[in-house]
C-alpha cells in the first residue's frame, strides 16, 4: 500500500492542511515550528491506530479528522473487501476521525461511511523515526522491544537452532560464585536480604549479555559518536517492524511493504554521510540492496521488500536533485499549509532551467524569501551589500541565489512563487533589452547595460576614484600600469555603447588623469575581464553603503520587506 493524499483537519496547528504524496520517497521542508513533525506525528497515530489526546485538539469542540487515500496493488485489493474509489478499484479513500479527547479513532469509507476494521489499517506497517531516541538505550543485544530487538533475535534464533551447545563450564562458574558469595557473606545488608550471587540459566539472556557491538577500532558502539549509532539505529528500527510483521504472517507471504516516516535524519551526520544514509535507505526501500535482501530471505523468508519514504528535514544536503519529491509547508493569512512539488506545473523551458540551477536552489526552500542575480559577481556581492544596509539574509530567512544567467532568474522566480516564496530578481539592463523583459515589482534592472558597469558608473558619479583604483589594485597589483589593446578595447567600447569614443592607442588606466569616457571604459574593461566570485567580494567589501548602486539597494530592501511579512 502506498499513501497519495492527505487532508487534516484540527489536529495541533494543522487547522485544514492537504497534501499528495510521493510513491517513493518525499522530503517535507520548511521554517522551524511550522508543523513537520506535526504532520508526521498525526500520520503515526493514525497507522498506529493510537488516540489523540487532548494536546492534540486545536478546537476541543470540534474532531480531528484526516482524509487520506492509498494505492493499492493488485495483490492488496480485496484487502477492504469491496470497498475501492467507485472509478478506481486500485485507490481507497478513508477517514480517520476522534470526536473529543476521550473517544476513539473511528475508520470509515469516504464514499459509503461504511466501517473499517482497526486491524486493516494496522496492516500498513509504519516504521517511526525521530532524533530524540536515544541510541544507547537500544542498540543492545539484551534489549526485546525496540531497535535491538533485532540484535536479541539473531542470538535468540540461534540458540533455538543450536539447542546442545555449552556455552560455559559450570563447574567454573560454581567457583567464582562460591568466591563472591563468601566475600559478600561479611556484608550485613546482603545477609539481611539473603542477597546471594546468581548464574544466569537462560543461553539467550547469558549471550545477550556477553556478546557486543565494537567498531574497526575496537571500540564498543555505545562509546562511538551519535552519527554511528544513528546510522545503525535507523536500520534497525526497519528489522524490527519486519519481525513484528512476520510475527503474525502467513506463510504464503514472502512480500513485505512499508511506510518509513523519518524525522531528522540528518542530525548528528555530515554532509556527505548524511547523503548516503538517505541513499541507503531509498536503495533498501526499492529491495535493491542484495545483502540486505539475502538477510531478509535468510532469516524471516521475506522476498521482496517496498517501502514509501516520509522524510522530514532541516538539510538541503540530502535533498535529491528533483523538485519533484519535495513538499514544503509555509504559512499563509497565519495558518500552516502546504505545496507538493509533484503538482507543479512548468513550462518545458522553465523545468529546464530550473533543473540545470537546482543544486543552488536546495537552500532556498527553507527560507522566507529569496533574492536571485545572474553571475558569480554578484552572488559573493551581494550579501555584503545588505550587511552594510543592516539586513541579515541569514537572520531573515532570505536565500541568495546565483541563477547563472539571466534567462534562468524568472523560472527560478516561478518556481519559488508556486512553492510560497517571495522573491525578487536582479537583472542586468542588456538582458532586458535583448529578452524584452517586462517591468514589475519584483524584478529589478540595472541602469548601465551590467553590473561591471554599474558599479563603475555610481562610483564616478560619487567622484569615488580612490576607491574604484583601490578595487582594482587589490584585484591586480599591475591592474593600473597594464595596458589595453587597441583592438580589444574597440569591441567592449560596442558592446558598453562608449559612443564617439575614439581609441587609437593601447592604454594602461593609470595614463587619465581625468573623469573622462575613456576612464570610464578602461576601468569598465578591467572590470568585465575579472568578475567572479573573488572579484566581486572584493569590490563589495571595499564600497561603502552610500556607493551601493540604487537598483541594488531596492532589491536587498523589498526582498527584506517580503521576508519579515512572512
Amino acid at each position: 500500500m502506498q499513501l497519495t493524499y492527505v487532508e487534516i483537519q484540527n489536529y495541533r496547528n494543522l487547522g485544514n492542511l492537504e497534501l499528495s504524496i510521493n510513491s517513493d520517497i518525499n522530503f517535507i521542508v520548511g521554517e522551524n515550528n511550522i508543523g513537520k513533525s506535526n504532520f508526521q506525528k498525526c500520520l503515526s497515530n493514525i497507522f498506529l491506530c493510537k488516540q489523540f489526546s487532548k494536546e492534540d485538539f486545536f478546537d476541543e469542540t470540534l474532531p480531528i479528522k484526516v482524509k487520506f487515500r492509498l494505492f493499492l496493488t493488485y495483490e492488496e485489493i480485496g484487502l477492504f473487501d469491496d470497498l475501492t474509489d467507485p472509478d478506481d478499484e486500485s485507490s481507497i479513500e478513508i477517514i480517520a476521525e476522534q470526536s473529543t479527547p476521550d473517544d476513539y479513532i473511528q475508520y470509515v469509507h469516504s464514499q459509503t461511511g461504511e466501517a473499517i476494521k482497526n486491524s486493516l489499517i494496522k496492516r500498513i506497517n509504519v516504521i517511526t523515526y525521530d532524533s530524540l531516541r536515544n541510541p544507547k538505550n537500544e542498540i543492545d543485544f539484551s534489549k526485546t522491544k525496540g531497535a535491538g530487538a533485532f540484535l536479541n533475535y539473531l542470538v535468540s534464533n540461534y540458540v533455538c537452532k543450536n539447542p546442545e551447545v555449552g556455552f560455559y563450564k559450570r563447574t567454573e562458574l560454581k567457583k567464582v560464585k562460591k568466591s563472591v558469595s563468601d566475600a559478600l557473606s561479611g556484608i550485613s545488608a546482603f545477609d539481611r536480604f539473603n542477597i546471594q550471587p546468581s548464574v544466569e540459566e537462560n543461553n539467550v539472556e547469558l549471550l545477550s549479555k556477553i556478546v557486543s557491538l565494537k567498531d574497526g577500532n575496537g571500540v564498543n558502539v555505545q562509546s562511538d559518536g551519535y552519527g554511528v549509532q544513528y546510522n545503525l539505529l535507523i536500520i534497525l528500527a526497519l528489522l524490527e517492524k519486519i519481525m513484528d510483521f512476520c510475527k503474525s504472517k502467513s506463510d504464503d507471504e514472502t512480500s513485505f511493504s512499508s511506510l518509513i516516516i523519518l524525522d531528522e535524519p540528518e542530525i548528528h551526520l555530515h554532509p556527505y554521510l548524511q547523503r548516503t544514509l538517505i541513499a541507503d535507505i531509498q536503495r533498501l526501500s526499492k529491495g535493491q540492496d542484495e545483502k540486505f535482501n539475502a538477510l531478509l530471505r535468510e532469516q524471516f523468508g521475506i522476498t521482496e521488500i517496498k517501502a514509501q519514504i516520509i522524510i522530514t528535514t532541516h538539510s538541503p544536503n540530502i535533498l535529491f536533485d528533483d523538485y519533484h519529491k519535495i513538499i514544503r509547508m509555509y504559512k499563509h493569512d497565519g495558518k500552516t499549509t502546504a505545496v507538493s512539488c509533484s503538482n507543479l506545473r512548468l513550462s518545458e523551458s522553465e523545468e529546464k532551467q530550473l533543473y540545470a540551477q537546482f543544486m543552488y536552489i536546495k537552500e532556498a526552500v527553507f527560507s522566507k524569501a529569496a533574492i536571485i542575480v545572474e553571475g558569480e559577481s554578484e552572488y559573493s556581492s551581494f550579501g555584503v551589500f545588505a550587511e552594510k544596509m543592516g539586513v541579515d539574509f541569514d537572520r531573515e530567512g532570505i536565500a541568495l541565489i546565483k541563477a547563472g544567467g539571466a534567462e534562468s532568474v524568472k523560472p527560478i522566480m516561478a518556481m519559488l512563487d508556486k512553492l510560497g516564496i517571495s522573491s525578487v530578481g536582479v537583472i542586468d539592463k542588456d538582458k532586458k533589452i535583448e529578452k524584452n523583459l517586462p517591468t514589475q515589482e519584483n524584478l529589478f534592472y540595472t541602469t548601465t547595460m551590467c553590473f561591471d558597469s554599474e558599479i563603475v558608473k555610481y562610483l564616478l558619479k560619487g567622484r569615488k576614484r580612490a576607491i574604484l583604483e583601490k578595487i582594482i589594485t587589490d584585484t591586480n597589483l599591475n591592474g593600473l600600469t597594464k595596458k589595453f589593446q587597441k583592438k580589444n578595447l574597440q569591441k567592449k567600447a560596442d558592446k558598453f555603447k562608449f559612443k564617439g569614443l575614439v581609441i587609437d592607442r593601447d592604454i594602461a588606466i593609470n595614463e587619465c588623469t581625468e573623469y573622462t569616457k575613456m576612464y570610464e571604459l578602461l576601468c569598465v574593461t578591467f572590470f568585465a575581464n575579472e568578475k567572479g566570485i573573488l572579484f566581486g567580494r572584493t569590490i563589495a567589501e571595499n564600497i561603502d553603503k552610500t556607493d551601493i548602486p540604487p537598483c541594488y539597494k531596492r532589491a536587498v530592501k523589498k526582498v527584506s520587506e517580503y521576508a519579515r511579512a512572512n
